[in-house]
This record gives C-alpha cells, sequence and structure tokens, in this order.
C-alpha cells in the first residue's frame, strides 16, 4: 500500500510540474537571475548545485486532517492552502535539482489515531512532524501557514525564523524579500522572530522558519488566497528565496 501511495505521489509531482508550464518556469528563470545578480554567471550553477546536494529542504504544509487551521470569512480552509502551496514548491524544489521531502503530502494529519481525544493527535502530529526534520540529512524547515487577525485591514505574507540556528534568521529575510518582490511590492512586513511558544520553533535546531502567505481575515487577500495562480506565484517567489539562501550562506 505504501508503495502504491509512492507511486501515485510521484505522479502526481511529475503531473503538476508539467501543467505549471514553461510560463511559470519562465518566472521564475526571471527572478533568479533578478536575484543572484551580484555573483558571476559563471558560478551560479555550480554554487547552487554545490548547496542543494549537500541540504534538505523540509516542506511543511502546515495543518491538516482534524485540524483545518484558520477558516476565512467565505470559509476557506487553511490547510487546503498550505497543502496547494507547498505541492508547488515540491515541484519547483525537484524541477531545479533541489532535495526536498514534504511532511504532509495529502489531505491527512500525521500519525493519527481517531480513538485518540484531539489534544494527543495534535501532539503525535507535531513530533512525526518533528521526525521526519530529524531524519532528513541537513535539514532546513519551511513550514507554509496562512494568518488571520480579528482586524480584517491587516494583510502580507510574513516571514517567522527560529532563534534556534543563525541561518533561520537569514533564510526568512530572503523569503519575505522574494515575496514582497514577487506577491505584493506595498507589503512593508519584515521577517521577525517566532514566538518561543511554537513547539518546532522551540525545539528545531536546524535553520526553520514559517512562511505565513497572507491574512485569510483580510476579504481581498483572502480573494487571491483562493486562486491556485497565485499558489504557483507564492511557491515560486520561496523557492527564489531559498535558492538565494542557499547560494549566500
Amino acid at each position: 500500500i505504501k508503495a502504491r501511495r509512492a507511486y501515485v505521489w510521484s505522479t502526481e509531482v511529475r503531473a503538476m510540474q508539467i501543467k505549471m508550464g514553461k510560463r511559470m518556469v519562465l518566472c521564475v528563470m526571471v527572478g533568479l537571475l533578478a536575484g543572484l545578480t551580484a555573483v558571476h554567471s559563471s558560478g551560479i550553477v555550480q554554487t547552487i548545485a554545490e548547496s542543494r546536494a549537500s541540504r534538505t529542504l523540509v516542506i511543511d504544509a502546515g495543518h491538516g486532517g482534524f485540524d483545518g487551521g484558520a477558516v476565512g470569512s467565505n470559509g476557506t480552509a487553511e490547510q487546503d492552502i498550505n497543502l496547494s502551496i507547498a505541492q508547488r514548491l515540491y515541484g519547483l524544489a525537484g524541477f531545479f535539482g533541489v532535495q526536498a521531502v514534504m511532511t504532509r503530502p495529502d489531505t491527512n494529519a500525521l500519525d493519527y489515531d481517531p480513538s485518540r481525544p484531539v489534544r494527543e493527535n495534535k501532539i503525535s502530529d507535531i513530533k512525526a512532524r518533528e521526525q521526519i526534520v530529524q531524519q532528513a540529512a541537513n535539514p532546513i524547515f519551511l513550514s507554509i501557514h496562512l494568518n488571520k487577525f480579528s482586524d480584517p485591514q491587516y494583510h502580507g505574507a510574513q516571514v517567522f525564523y527560529s532563534a534556534n540556528h543563525a541561518g533561520g534568521r537569514v533564510l526568512a529575510e530572503y523569503l519575505q524579500n522574494s515575496l514582497i518582490y514577487g506577491c505584493d511590492p506595498e507589503n512593508r512586513r519584515q521577517a521577525k522572530q517566532a514566538e518561543s511558544s511554537i513547539y518546532l520553533m522551540k525545539k528545531l535546531t536546524c535553520p526553520a522558519v514559517i512562511v505565513e502567505c497572507g491574512f485569510l481575515s483580510n476579504a481581498e487577500e483572502e480573494m487571491k488566497l483562493n486562486d491556485p495562480d497565485y499558489h504557483k506565484k507564492l511557491a515560486a517567489c520561496i523557492l527564489r528565496g531559498y535558492l538565494q539562501y542557499a547560494n549566500g550562506d
């Protein structure tokens, strides 16, 4: 059964890569070239190849299954959008030869047992994600989420980083700048240290970030976050920021 699921998943990824098409590849390439202008062209490919061979990008789609996350005013479920963005990021990472794994490749929670209380399942889920990171070779943890706030005026992507590794802040700043550059030039948010109460940000010792891709509480942004083309754009900007980090770290 596991082998069958792995085959289906790999087939879906390849189909998604093809579906994303030449336009998205061109978009990413333009972003990469714009972000790497300080590097001599002859060294770009070699540097990226070295960095991608020595690191594992752990892509985490936040929430899932019984834990749907935030819900927008129009009923938008955070977990679905998180997964869509994460899958597209995984597909792009593979296209560019970046070694990557996903913590949650489908709509299910991790290590879920229907006989357990919700609290125990939440603990099991987060522990399973931690274990995936610990088993990865030289991991870099990147978790996809959406924001929500009581005041609907707030909008814009924001990246939070763990204080446990200096690389987390550097990666977060690259990601924040890339998201502003490619998705929302009016966004004035800055990368910020994550609260210590967030379990994975407290426990992981590798570079670790949370990418809040926008606010479901803002009607205009919720509409954008429901657009699959916008998911592709977010994924492209995230990959661009990651490759800038991998190249410069």
